[in-house]
């Protein structure tokens, strides 16, 4: 497996609809700043090499687990590179359980750890003359996300430009060692560059037979359009859990060079839901069709940061949440595994990915590429809604942990932060604790997060941590700003400005069927606005 690539991949060169060109002239740079920063690990066959074997141990688990691991050559002052390991970032590798790198006979510095729950082990070793020695390392967990019935899951992932087996070998290897539960691995299609999806390849009986491990696979489609090479369409949209593929896959001559952009978004995701699916926004802001869908009470989730930084909470989260919607939070990684992004959603006993996306559909969820949060108000939870009146006192606790210091944690209500509490050391750890009373004034939301400014992990990826919220209802209503939802109708009439400028109809019944879908829903948004007046 080529490490240089899975390089690009860790630091989101190759996120979200690069061209080949870019990637190429990218690749180069990476390996040049590779050769000069890192230590090339010697060949197995060297005869100043050591097969070191590490085992990674946790307090109350039998067997090794796998995590990632990095390796430093104390006399040069370098971290190893190992060509057939499968690097993540920061010279970080994937260590799959008690799995074994060749390293010089020196001494050494191994720095290790499994998924976000436990503190980072660092020890130094000599690598002595022997061909073979093995390192056990026990690792201590500050937070056991199963215990508390938390699941984890990645909603977005397609691989590319690997073989069969490398892609195998690392489905199997790096989601475990990253601490996930549950894993969508995703269909797509673009010309040409689908001929490199090898994802594209895998099928049921596929996901089941690598589910048959501690993580789950299950499947479904990325439906999408863009206008020209990675231009902003109508956008993109995770259809999972599908009874059958949705055709077309790709909308329109941007990304399937052939045909017109005649077909909306809608029309796949109603056919997904009439299946069953669930719906996920992609990409936060990226794409014309998101607010029209989210009116139209079509999407079950938003994903945020899944390849690619499109905006933040407020540009999508805070405003469809002001404007009466009920918004799930959701995350991914889209190409490759290159940050720790996943969701938690609470789950007892045996589940199915079925189930995970029940309880993601009903708000429970909370996204994380690092740092732990917990939020209840008296006996409700997250995704839940408190029936209240004006003058009610509601009593909100929180906690957050993180291997990193994530600075504090904020208490959220109606998009503004109204509580923060500074995180504190334990160990090798962060932890912070919240208690505050919210006076009920109207109906609204509240929500934990960390702030925008906590650094980065271990990935060098910028650390976030955001739960749903949790909703307040007073005299039967909901939290609704007219003066957000006609910020929302202005922006669909600038979508339309720009479909009407952009896009290629093949008659007026497709141009219809396109703009109808953001007039239907303007419609439907000045119907509440009018109703909120009276």
């Amino acid at each position: 497996m080529s490490s240089v690539f899975l390089l690009l991949i860790a630091s989101g060169v190759v996120a979200h609809d690069h061209t080949a060109a870019q990637f190429v002239k990218a690749q180069a740079a990476q390996q040049a700043k590779a050769e000069q920063q890192t230590e090339a690990a010697p060949a197995a066959d060297d005869a100043a090499a050591c097969k070191l074997t590490i085992e990674l141990t946790l307090e109350g688990v039998r067997e090794p687990v796998g995590g990632l691991v990095r390796i430093t050559n104390l006399a040069s002052g370098k971290p190893l590179a190992f060509r057939d390991e499968i690097h993540r970032a920061e010279n970080w590798y994937t260590l799959p359980a008690g799995g074994t790198f060749v390293v010089p006979r020196a001494k050494l510095k191994v720095e290790a750890f499994h998924g976000l729950e436990t503190e980072l082990a660092v020890r130094e070793i000599v690598a002595a003359a022997e061909k073979s020695q093995t390192l056990r390392l026990p690792l201590v967990r500050f937070y056991d996300a199963r215990v508390k019935g938390l699941v984890a899951g990645n909603t977005h992932l397609h691989l590319m430009k690997l073989t069969h087996e490398e892609m195998d070998r690392y489905l199997r290897t790096v989601p475990l060692g990253d601490g996930l539960d549950l894993v969508f691995v995703s269909l797509l299609r673009r010309i040409p560059d689908e001929r490199d999806y090898i994802t594209n390849t895998l099928s049921e009986g596929d996901f089941g037979r690598l589910s048959q491990g501690a993580v789950k696979y299950a499947g479904g489609q990325e439906h999408r359009h863009n206008f020209g090479t990675g231009g902003e369409g109508f956008g993109h949209v995770m259809l999972l859990d599908i009874l059958k593929r949705i055709e077309p896959v790709s909308i329109g001559p941007g990304i399937m060079r052939e045909g017109t952009d005649g077909i909306p978004i809608q029309r796949g995701i109603r056919a997904a839901r009439a299946d069953g699916a669930t719906v996920i926004w992609c990409h936060n802001t990226f794409g014309h069709e998101d607010i029209p869908n989210w009116v139209s009470g079509l999407v079950h989730a938003q994903n945020i940061f899944d390849g690619g930084n499109h905006g933040g909470y407020a540009d999508t989260f805070y405003r469809y949440l002001a404007a009466g919607m009920k918004v799930p939070f959701s995350t991914g990684t889209d190409w490759f595994i290159y940050d720790f992004s996943r969701v938690y959603v609470p789950l007892a006993g045996a589940w199915s990915p079925k189930r995970w996306l029940a309880e993601l559909a009903a708000g429970k969820s909370t996204i994380t590429n690092g740092t732990f949060l917990e939020l209840i108000a008296g006996s409700h939870k997250i995704g839940d809604t408190i029936v209240a009146v004006a003058g009610d006192e509601i009593r909100v606790q929180g906690r957050a942990f993180g291997r990193n210091d994530f600075q504090r944690v904020e208490l959220i209500h109606n998009g503004e932060v109204v509580h923060s509490v500074a995180a504190k050391k334990e160990g090798s750890h962060s932890t912070a604790s919240l208690d505050h009373t919210l006076k009920v004034a109207g109906p609204g939301w509240f929500a934990l997060r960390i702030p925008d400014s906590a650094g980065k992990n271990e990935l060098s990826q910028p650390l976030f941590a955001h739960t749903s919220p949790i909703y307040v209802e007073v005299g039967g209503r909901r939290l609704f700003r007219p003066e957000v939802a006609r910020g929302m109708l202005a922006e669909m009439k600038d979508s339309l400005k720009v479909i009407e400028s952009k896009a290629t109809f093949a008659d007026d019944e497709e141009r219809q069927a396109v703009l109808g879908v953001y007039r239907e829903a303007s419609t439907a948004l000045q119907k509440r606005i009018d109703e909120h007046g009276k």
